[in-house]
């Protein structure tokens, strides 16, 4: 088996690179081409939908039917790496099982844009001329932008899935220390482990309407082996980052919510 350490390294997503440098890693546009053409599969063909979904939790050598799908789906890169077809096989069937489908539109690619939550709503000041806002505010804005650009060339991790979720708040959301658990837990496990504990993980946030990037994840699952502490970093500052954007996001909206009103003119 040979596995793609040195040339795969500098392909990955990078958290400590700066934003808006480059365009989206190969392996990230090769993930997205791929989570598209099984999101299209799984939303019009119930029969490999199911094919998909029964690979959920397994190994490899145990998805025979998965392969009639997945395997024209492979880029030449992993046919002789087990672990980047496993990671392959782990999106498919838990896109398969948990995505929502008919929330697709026919040109959306999936994963991106469902986990605006966790992004600042002071995003809105950047498309209002007249809001003139203060210090913080336009702090809050540039800091979205920023945030804006990243997700578009590295994609969301499940970090900030997992702070979409919470943000959504009550019964839709995910409580706070519940995502923390559940993502220190996904951070500290093997690749095996990691595997075997992405479909509950995974189920908990589609289940709140806040599926993860399909493509950051099949990314990410490729790069565990050779970097988990790496990626676990990234899983947990985004995270972190995100959570604090939503909380002042809501402190900039509780005070203007404050703010007396002006005498009419």
């Amino acid at each position: 088996m040979t596995t793609p350490t040195t040339s795969g390294e500098r392909q990955q997503p990078g958290n400590d690179e700066p934003p808006g440098t480059a365009g989206a890693s190969s392996w990230l546009v090769e993930a997205r081409q791929f989570v598209a053409a099984v999101t299209r599969v799984a939303a019009k063909d119930a029969g490999a939908r199911a094919a998909l979904r029964s690979g959920v939790g397994k190994g490899l050598d145990d998805v025979p039917r998965m392969h009639r799908i997945v395997a024209p789906l492979l880029p030449g890169a992993v046919l002789r790496d087990t672990e980047g077809q496993r990671a392959f096989y782990t999106v498919a069937a838990l896109i398969a099982a948990y995505h929502r489908h008919g929330a697709l539109g026919p040109d959306e690619q999936p994963g991106q844009g469902e986990n605006d939550s966790a992004r600042p709503a002071a995003a809105a000041v950047d498309a209002d001329p007249a809001a003139e806002p203060g210090i913080p505010e336009q702090r809050a804005a540039r800091r979205a932008q920023a945030e804006r650009q990243r997700s578009e060339r590295f994609g969301d991790s499940l970090g900030q899935s997992y702070a979409a979720a919470v943000a959504r708040g009550g019964r839709q959301g995910i409580r706070e220390s519940a995502a923390e658990t559940r993502l220190n837990l996904l951070c500290k496990q093997s690749t095996s482990g990691l595997h075997r504990h992405l479909p509950s993980a995974v189920r908990q946030l589609c289940d709140r309407s806040t599926a993860p990037d399909w493509a950051r994840l099949l990314v990410d699952l490729r790069t565990w082996p050779q970097q988990r502490r790496r990626v676990a970093r990234w899983w947990l500052q985004d995270y972190y980052r995100a959570r604090q954007a939503a909380d002042l996001a809501g402190a900039l909206t509780a005070d203007d919510a404050s703010t007396p009103a002006g005498p009419a003119s």
